[in-house]
């Protein structure tokens, strides 16, 4: 088998819903490789990448990200501690329409339910 073409093409988030896709095509003559070839295509692609973020930004056409302030990540919480959180509002509704909002999720956990019986009984 012979590869006569290589095509890499990558698509690149810039950000503010926008994006560009670029690509390159290599044609090979017989006996050379197709992975170089594919190295060089895709390192051809992040390079050109790389200097057009740097002309969009020198025209203003994309933000730079490095002077924002660092996101916050939030934890996940544990299975335990969304339950204790859970049970927290249950005991806290004041009528059973409130209530009822919680049924679903009563049902889905031991602990839960047993305080959603306990608060629709004092109600």
């Amino acid at each position: 088998m012979h590869i006569q073409t290589i095509n890499y093409t990558r698509t690149f988030n810039l950000g503010n819903y926008s994006s560009e896709k670029i690509g390159v095509e290599f044609a090979l003559n017989q006996g050379d490789s197709a992975g170089k070839a594919l190295d060089a295509a895709r390192e051809l692609v992040e390079e050109y990448h790389k200097e057009n973020v740097k002309r969009l930004r020198s025209l203003g056409h994309l933000h730079d990200d490095s002077d924002e302030e660092p996101v916050e990540i939030i934890k996940t919480q544990s299975k335990q501690s969304l339950a204790d959180k859970a049970i927290q509002f249950i005991k806290e509704c004041k009528s059973v329409k409130e209530l009822k909002a919680w049924e679903l999720m009563a049902k889905t956990d031991p602990l839960i339910y047993s305080a959603y019986s306990a608060k629709l009984n004092t109600l």
